[in-house]
């Protein structure tokens, strides 16, 4: 009569690769996930503001704005529009919107400006006398994208101290 069991060698062996998934996986939850996010948002946005600038030579004056007030306010919030405005009274309707993008899961965005509800692209790309930064957090990783009053931007890392 046969028994079949494991050896103590290998439930040991076992329990080193059960623990190294474990350890493993926390990491990525903990601290890779949310940095690929921070990375990936502020791609998107500042791809998005690339788009913004471009547009505008053609189109006229655009708006950069939340997502949830259409370009009223300007919270904290994980969506962005890009939106013509027609009528310059800085409202925006359905007609209206180019694009949207919403952020990775987890992900915010806070604008800290100099001024304005919205950041407004002029028929040159650049911008209405506004210059600032997009703070893109998540779980205390963090990049600024930081703006000129020219209309570029650029990607800065952040050390996370202002996220919440």
């Amino acid at each position: 009569m046969e028994v079949k069991g494991f050896t103590l060698v290998e439930c040991l062996t076992a329990m080193l690769v059960a623990a190294i998934l474990v350890g493993a996986g926390h990491y990525m939850g903990a601290e890779w996930m949310p940095a690929q996010r921070v990375v990936a948002a502020s791609n998107g946005v500042l791809g998005l503001m690339h788009r913004a600038r471009a547009e505008a030579f053609t189109r006229g004056p655009l708006l950069l704005c939340d997502g949830h007030s259409r370009c009223e306010r300007f919270d904290t919030t994980d969506r962005l529009l890009l939106a013509t405005d027609r009528d310059d009274d800085g409202h925006v309707t359905d007609g209206e919107v180019l694009e949207r993008l919403r952020l990775p899961p987890g992900t915010t965005l806070e604008w800290r400006r100099f001024r304005g509800e919205a950041l407004r692209y002029g028929r040159r790309g650049n911008l209405y006398y506004q210059n600032g930064h997009f703070l893109i957090c998540n779980r205390r990783q963090a990049r600024r994208i930081v703006m000129t009053v020219m209309g570029t931007a650029r990607i800065e890392p952040d050390d996370g101290g202002r996220c919440p």
